[in-house]
């Protein structure tokens, strides 16, 4: 926690001051805050196009009876993109763009899940089976419950629909 805020509240505003001063230096200062409004205004109506289609893919989802977990964290990460092009600077405004583009919303959502599916299973807390109302061993589905204690492997994957 406390290297994210290092980054947030130091890195990052050092790291846009630079680019501030080069940009600045290399085009002007007019140019350059023309830029800056330019680049945020792109970035907020593109925000705004592809929200309300992640919007429309996860009720297409919600109605087909499926869960709309991939459009859910391509919201999350739409809106981080719009958080971050009104920002003003260059890092936050290229960042905020590539979290625009559906490739590297793709890759994202991937490296994420990659990195905290091992820690979010290990948390899981290791429940026995519950056995029904009626002493059967099914679920609340009607499964037939493992007793074996075996444990079934799988993988996951991110699908873009």
């Amino acid at each position: 926690m406390r290297l994210l805020a290092l980054i947030l509240f130091i890195v990052l505003p050092i790291v846009e001051i630079y680019l501030f001063i080069k940009i600045g230096g290399a085009l002007g200062a007019g140019w350059t805050i023309l830029l800056i409004f330019i680049t945020a205004a792109i970035g907020l109506s593109a925000m705004r196009r592809q929200g309300l289609a992640v919007l429309q893919e996860a009720q297409a989802a919600q109605a087909a009876g499926r869960a709309p977990l991939a459009a859910a964290a391509h919201g999350i990460l739409i809106l981080l993109a719009g958080g971050l092009l009104i920002i003003p600077g260059f890092f936050t405004d290229t960042l905020g763009l590539l979290f625009l583009w559906r490739p590297a919303r793709l890759f994202f959502i991937s490296a994420a899940l990659e990195a905290l599916l091992p820690h979010i299973v290990r948390m899981r807390p290791q429940a026995g089976p519950r056995p029904s109302a009626d002493g059967s061993d099914k679920n609340d589905r009607g499964d037939t419950l493992n007793k074996g204690g075996q444990t079934i492997e799988g993988d996951y994957r991110v699908d873009d629909e």
